[in-house]
């Protein structure tokens, strides 16, 4: 009896594992694969094409060729799906398509859409303008994928297109999986025998044989052809419908795969910033991975002898205030992502005053050292209702739901363009986040030269390319300036177009971190200097020093005489070089 007890119990112990390992696999690769990221897109008969993502949409007009800025009512695209498309899944649809057919039965004649979501589907009705609540025998929707589409996959599809053109003679639509198809008999409902197939084995030169995000069969021809187009992460390809071939490039010389966001303009505002992360990315050879601002690996940035005690933001003074604001803000994080021989990853989120698990303004710097490829991202803002959540969804995936990032063009089109003080570097030293030590050191705390001569910088990405830093040289009587000394000043072509003036290294920076506390232009927020509270410049002063001032006047006077497209100044008492790399 021991035996058998025995036994019995070393086959549930190996079904528990069994089962245990099946559903681990089967959860993995439904939240690799059922997520916000994907694009499914779904033609129309109104001349539209609309793209699904996450819980948004937008729409795309044929004939203009372009994404639809707004519904013509003073909606703007992207819109929630929530209150647009009536009865239908909320948000992380799988597939959609617009069916050439009315609904299998014959009890009905009308024309449908279908929405795939996990193991469900919903079929919405066109004119009516609304998912249908019920079938024609009163079975209500969402239903199980396996009740109505014979032959299809019954926990999940990635995409569905119908084919533009017959194939054997036959309507037929494509059912994508992972890496594998499904032919599916449009007139008889079913499948065709033999399926699922290898998409590699079957489709010339597909640019995607382990899987596809979206497709779509787009309504008009293209270059005198009827063409699909397949969507992957932040890719698409285009697929000749006739020749049954994906196409090497278009006429225009576009190269397939091509990027979704330089080839479909204003589509969904997350592909921009997807684009933009996955070139740095390429540029900087690391990767801003997801965060949680309030976990253990990051650091609180000390706010030491806070007046008054009980001081609240924006209010008080404190040994070293936030430079960028000039406030003292406590409660803000800074954390170090990633540190290597090559490049780094910092993260700064400041507090402003914001409630538990909120931050009102997280700002991520990417940097490779050796080419000095930089990259910057902005997120929580208030002014771009923005969330303030601390856990942080990495770039890469978009603008984030609820929005949380701005994308390159908001940056740049922005009252606050990093370029505008960021312009000897990457980083800006100041003591706010120079005091914090261990594992969150900020990069180049410790080191004089840091941001000097042969440090290179450089802005990554098309929208970040008209910005130039300079570096801003004194002499007097063939003796240096004390501030070039250690590192470079700057001035830049951002903060001198009329949108952030007077801002960057040379002009601004240098004057607060050498000024008397007591002086007008020196920095807001500080405690008066004391051997708490040290002047920021130059390294080791404790109180104000005439001669510190008066080298970065010289220096500001100098950058005073930059003017954007102008001849720079070139003399041994003032020289004015772009020293960023194109």
């Amino acid at each position: 009896m021991k035996k058998s007890h025995k036994v019995v119990g070393m086959i549930f112990c190996a079904i528990s594992i069994v089962i245990a390992v099946s559903l681990f696999w089967t959860i993995d690769a439904r939240a690799q694969l059922t997520g916000s990221d994907k694009l499914v897109p779904v033609v129309w008969n109104n001349g539209k094409v609309y793209f699904f993502q996450g819980s948004e949409y937008a729409r795309y007009d044929v004939a203009q060729d372009k994404a639809d800025s707004d519904d013509g009512s003073g909606h703007s695209y992207p819109r929630p799906i929530q209150g647009s498309w009536s009865g239908l899944f909320q948000e992380n649809m799988d597939a959609a398509v617009f069916w050439p057919a009315p609904p299998p039965g014959g009890a009905e004649n009308k024309k449908v859409a279908y929405f795939f979501k996990g193991n469900q589907f919903m079929r919405y009705d066109v004119e009516a303008d609304q998912a249908d609540a019920a079938d024609g025998a009163g079975r209500a929707y969402p239903q199980p994928i396996s009740l109505k589409w014979p032959g299809i996959w019954a926990d999940r599809v990635d995409a569905v297109v119908v084919w533009p053109v017959p194939r054997d003679g036959r309507t037929v639509a494509y059912f994508f999986r992972d890496n594998q198809y499904i032919r599916f008999d449009v007139k008889r409902h079913r499948a065709d025998l033999g399926y699922p197939k290898p998409i590699a084995d079957h489709w010339p030169n597909f640019k995607f044989p382990d899987g596809i995000d979206g497709a779509v069969a787009w309504p008009t021809k293209i270059e005198g052809k009827s063409v699909v187009y397949f969507f992957k992460d932040n890719q698409y390809m285009r697929y000749d419908a006739d020749g049954f071939r994906g196409d090497d490039q278009s006429v225009s010389g576009i190269a397939y795969p091509a990027s979704v966001a330089e080839n479909w303009p204003n589509l969904l505002a997350a592909d921009e910033l997807a684009a933009y992360a996955k070139e740095c990315d390429a540029a900087i050879g690391v990767t801003v991975s997801d965060f949680d601002v309030d976990s253990r690996l990051g650091t609180t940035v000390p706010t030491t002898n806070l007046t008054p005690a009980n001081a609240t933001y924006p209010n008080g003074t404190c040994d070293r205030p936030n430079v960028l604001n000039g406030k003292c803000d406590p409660g803000s994080r800074f954390r170090v992502l990633v540190d290597t021989a090559d490049a780094y990853v910092v993260a700064h989120a400041r507090k402003m005053g914001l409630s538990q698990g909120e931050y009102g303004d997280v700002a991520v710097i990417q940097h490779n050292k050796v080419n000095g490829a930089t990259c910057f991202y902005q997120g929580a803002l208030a002014d771009f209702n923005l969330s303030h959540k601390a856990d942080v969804k990495a770039p890469s995936k978009g603008v984030g739901n609820p929005t949380f990032w701005m994308t390159p063009t908001q940056i740049v089109n922005s009252k606050f363009p990093c370029g505008s003080c960021h312009d000897n570097g990457p980083i800006i030293r100041s003591p706010y986040l120079a005091q914090i030590t261990g594992p969150n050191q900020l990069p180049g705390a410790g080191d004089v030269t840091f941001n000097s001569d042969g440090q290179p910088y450089s802005f990554v990405g098309a929208d970040f390319s008209p910005w130039k830093a300079y570096k801003v040289e004194v002499s007097v009587n063939g003796i240096s300036n004390t501030c070039n000394g250690c590192h470079r000043m700057g001035v830049n072509n951002v903060s001198n177009t009329g949108i952030v003036p007077n801002n960057g290294t040379a002009l601004d920076l240098g004057i607060k971190a050498t000024a008397d506390s007591n002086a007008a232009n020196s920095q807001e927020s500080k405690n008066p200097h004391s051997v708490d509270s040290p002047i920021w410049m130059v390294p080791g002063q404790t109180t104000f020093q005439q001669a510190s001032f008066d080298a970065a006047q010289a220096i500001k006077q100098c950058a005073d005489q930059f003017r954007s497209g102008a001849p720079l100044p070139n003399s041994a008492s003032c020289r004015i070089t772009q020293f960023t790399r194109p």
